[in-house]
């Protein structure tokens, strides 16, 4: 049965406050008074369960301070990923001086474990199953990853009434890559909580999901899709994201030695793991997040589990990680940060060969003549877009990349979305392919209404988070150059704001510790509203810049 509870006193905020407030042992309540009226919503995020009130509330959403998601003030709808579901909300009313909320029987409690806990059970409420009109049309979705799980969801949230199938090369559905570099490798997370959704969410939203299924070819003008062990598959509209597979150097002498291991998929961190629970030495190939990752929830394993005699070692081309993406000063950070967990570095290191014995990997040979053993080596050295299936149909770019305009179309019928897709940045920022999670989902929610005849151009800021070692880095925006970098803070003691300068411009900004300033400088970057270079050089009060 329902329970009325006496949450707080009738004056306890004030007008575009939010606190959360606790109601049960079990459950928090995030009380938000707007033009004089109260709403009650669940206190922690869907995603990951982060606290909200630690957010911001902007443009009547309430954004999520870890990850970014967000939710409309009135009824908790999801208006922005990575979390899937809407945020529950509560009936509220003011009575003798008191805010009176009633919670059903059974509250969304937020989950004590994120990391260990399926996205999709974290504690939000998700849509409903579809119940529009069936039609005739068939839509087709190739890549059952962020943007094309966020895409089918969104297709029948948005009314398409039609037969929707989901295509996936791996085996398994749809689940959330982001936590195999993280969680999954530094054993706080198992294979049953990686699924973004149970199968009865898409039995119930009648999705077909193909798993295990290689999308072949694609013949635009009949439009049909040829796939592996199945007959063709005719497409009224054709959503392609297919996303990336990684590099495997098949240009290194042993390259396909036992215990050489990309880092992808699933199965991929399953055998990494399993390899490494008897490895003393592993050697990470590549400085790139996935490699640093996974350098640093191996070494995060080792503490845990008092293992002092496996060696980790990162091999990197640069001088410092992230070099290209976020400066050498941030990289030093990140690579002292290993460093005192017990990672070693080879620096500005070329890798000659791999050395094996009996067909399994002993070694790392550098072109310096250095000879590091291995028992493990993973694989960072980034990604391709899986996109060979495609290259009669389209005119590739250099790198497998798939063009589309600002409605994420790429030819009549026919939209991609994700780690594949060359977009055009809002303001005019110029065309570029971006691999990040929020994103895909943010493409997929996007081209899935022009699936639907919404003619909806891409305007959404690019977002992303690292953790390592239990220190988070945000970034909004894009910079592949910068004529300079703007530090406020102090970087080493992993609380800084850097500010990306191209053309006295600010396309982008980097933080540790800086949560707050970051859900306003992703709003200013949206509108168009950051400071000058010139300006941001001074102390600088971000959020009094919203309302002027």
């Amino acid at each position: 049965m329902p329970s009325e509870i006496n949450l707080a006193p009738a004056d306890a905020l004030q007008d575009g406050e939010m606190r959360a407030y606790p109601a049960t042992p079990d459950t928090e309540v995030l009380l938000v008074r707007r033009e004089g009226q109260y709403r009650a919503l669940a206190a922690r995020c869907p995603h990951y369960g982060a606290p909200l009130e630690k957010g911001r509330i902007i443009n009547d959403q309430i954004i999520c301070p870890w990850h970014h998601a967000c939710f409309r003030v009135d009824d908790g709808h999801l208006c922005q990923p990575p979390a899937l579901d809407d945020l529950p909300t509560y009936p509220v009313r003011v009575a003798d001086g008191r805010v009176w909320v009633t919670l059903p029987a059974k509250p969304a409690a937020a989950a004590q474990s994120p990391d260990a806990t399926p996205t999709a059970l974290v504690g939000g409420t998700p849509p409903a199953p579809d119940r529009a009109a069936t039609d005739e049309r068939t839509f087709v979705i190739v890549g059952a990853g962020a943007a094309g799980q966020f895409a089918a969801q969104t297709l029948r949230a948005e009314g398409f009434g039609g037969r929707l199938v989901l295509i996936g090369a791996d085996p398994a559905t749809p689940y959330d890559r982001t936590k195999l570099s993280k969680g999954f490798l530094a054993g706080k997370a198992d294979k049953k909580a990686l699924p973004l959704r149970q199968p009865s969410f898409y039995q119930q939203h009648r999705i077909e999901v193909l798993t295990d299924t290689r999308a072949t070819g694609l013949n635009p003008t009949k439009q049909q899709l040829t796939l592996a062990g199945r007959d063709p598959l005719h497409y009224d509209k054709l959503l392609l994201t297919p996303g990336c597979q990684p590099n495997t150097l098949p240009q290194l002498p042993g390259h396909d030695l036992t215990g050489v291991l990309p880092l992808r998929t699933a199965q991929d961190a399953a055998r990494i793991r399993e390899a490494a629970a008897e490895a003393r030495h592993i050697v990470i190939i590549g400085s790139s997040f996935i490699g640093m990752e996974a350098a640093a929830s191996l070494a995060a394993e080792n503490e845990a589990s008092g293992n002092t005699e496996r060696r980790i070692t990162v091999i990197a081309r640069d001088k410092e990680p992230f070099l290209k993406v976020l400066g050498p000063k941030i990289g030093a950070m990140f690579r002292n940060l290993h460093r005192r967990h017990g990672v070693r570095f080879k620096a500005e290191a070329e890798v000659q060969a791999l050395e094996g014995e009996n067909g399994r990997v002993t070694a790392v040979q550098l072109a310096s003549g250095q000879r590091l053993p291995a028992d493990l080596v993973v694989l960072g050295v980034g990604v391709r877009p899986a996109t060979e299936f495609l290259a009669d149909a389209f005119e590739l770019e250099k790198d497998g990349g798939l063009r589309v305009d600002a409605h994420l179309q790429a030819a009549e019928h026919v939209y991609a979305a994700g780690d594949v897709a060359l977009f055009p940045l809002a303001a005019g920022l110029g065309q570029h392919r971006i691999e990040h999670w929020r994103l895909a989902q943010q493409h997929g929610a996007c081209a899935a209404r022009n699936m639907l005849g919404h003619e909806t151009a891409f305007l959404e800021v690019p977002f992303f988070w690292t953790q390592q070692f239990g220190k988070s880095l945000r970034y909004a925006g894009h910079a592949t150059e910068w004529d300079e970098i703007i530090f406020h803070g102090d970087v080493r003691r992993h609380e800084f704001l850097a500010l990306y300068a191209h053309r006295n411009r600010l396309v982008a900004a980097a933080a540790m510790g800086r949560d707050d300033d970051m859900l306003v400088i992703m709003e200013l970057l949206r509108r168009g509203q950051m400071p000058t270079p010139t300006a941001a050089r001074r102390k600088t009060r971000w959020a009094r810049l919203l309302d002027s």
